[in-house]
């Protein structure tokens, strides 16, 4: 009963911080009181703040314990109540807290804080496909998925985190940490049937981040899915770094394979990390001065020199220099790319 009152009277003070602090000095104090009381039992004041922190927090060794009368009535009195109540409330609290940003993580309140992560903008079925690619090719990379839509983080994968919010504006972006994204992948919404609208909004996300970079002094590279290839232009003019169509790309990749048979199972090596050879990104090595040279060497190292960034026409250009901050692109298997990086 005594518990029970003391217990809802102190409920009313809604003060976590004055909770805590009345806890450390209560501990202290009755450590520094007990040994006062008790000097021959507790010949130290670590001894008696090791009894205290024992009792309060019922774990009770029994290693030792007051003698005297006036310490024991003490321990009844103030640590066994005042003591193990304050504690169970600032556990309480801990727990609580706890609780609140599981709570706020899973519904995507809390800021992102690592660096050098892609941002999924829209979770779709096709991001879901990019989402499970990514994190196969990269074990070091983490995910952070905006979406306005969506309750909750999609995903239990622990490098998959989720940021609530409109994409285009300033404090969602700022949420997902952009400046230190390693790149912004806007995916077209699932639920628009109407092309121009679709890519409207995708432009207006990708407007907003591109205007964000300038205002801000900070390079993103975005990638765009766009749902009209006439729509091209406009995104090229929002300084967008990569498109990518979806239905013209997979309607042509449909027309190569009827025309060149096989085609498509190239396609399918050269897009997903789980099959066959794939793309790699290497830097020039020193003593490649020539795409010749890197040719040569990468042949007989097992792999195939296949664009300079987005310069696919090599072959026609084997003995001009490369550029020193050349990113190209080789197809080989994981273990050739290992030895060749």
């Amino acid at each position: 009963m005594i518990i029970r009152m003391l217990i809802q009277r102190v409920s009313r003070i809604q003060n976590r911080h004055i909770y805590s602090a009345l806890l450390v000095l209560f501990i202290f104090f009755s450590a520094y009181l007990m040994r006062l009381i008790e000097p021959e039992t507790f010949d130290s004041y670590f001894n008696s703040l090791w009894w205290v922190m024992t009792t309060v927090t019922t774990v009770g060794y029994g290693d030792v314990s007051p003698t005297t009368t006036a310490g024991q009535i003490y321990a009844m009195t103030a640590v066994y109540i005042v003591g193990i109540g304050l504690m169970g409330l600032v556990i309480g609290y801990i727990v609580d807290a706890f609780q609140v940003y599981r709570k706020k993580k899973e519904e995507g309140k809390l800021a992102y804080k690592s660096e050098g992560h892609y941002i999924i903008v829209n979770y779709t079925k096709r991001s879901k496909e990019t989402i499970e690619e990514l994190l196969h090719i990269h074990d070091d990379k983490e995910i952070v998925i905006i979406d306005e839509d969506l309750d909750k983080k999609p995903s239990t994968d622990d490098r998959i985190h989720f940021v609530s919010g409109n994409p285009a504006e300033h404090r969602t972006l700022h949420q997902s940490n952009i400046k230190k994204s390693h790149a912004v992948l806007i995916f077209a919404p699932d639920n628009m049937k109407n092309y121009s609208l679709a890519d409207g909004q995708t432009l207006l996300i990708a407007t907003t981040i591109e205007g964000l970079g300038k205002e801000e002094n900070f390079e993103v590279y975005t990638i765009a899915e766009i749902l009209n290839d006439q729509h091209i232009n406009a995104f090229q003019h929002a300084d967008v770094d990569e498109f990518v169509t979806p239905y013209h790309m997979s309607a042509r990749l449909i027309a190569k394979s009827a025309s060149y048979r096989s085609a498509s199972e190239v396609f399918r090596q050269l897009t997903s990390s789980r099959y066959g050879n794939d793309i790699y990104s290497i830097r020039k090595k020193k003593h490649w001065k020539t795409y010749r040279d890197a040719y040569q060497d990468l042949l007989e190292s097992g792999a195939t020199l296949l664009a300079n960034g987005k310069e696919v026409g090599i072959a026609k250009k084997l003995n001009e220099p490369i550029p020193e901050q050349s990113e190209l692109l080789i197809v080989c298997d994981q273990e050739t790319y290992e030895a060749i990086k």
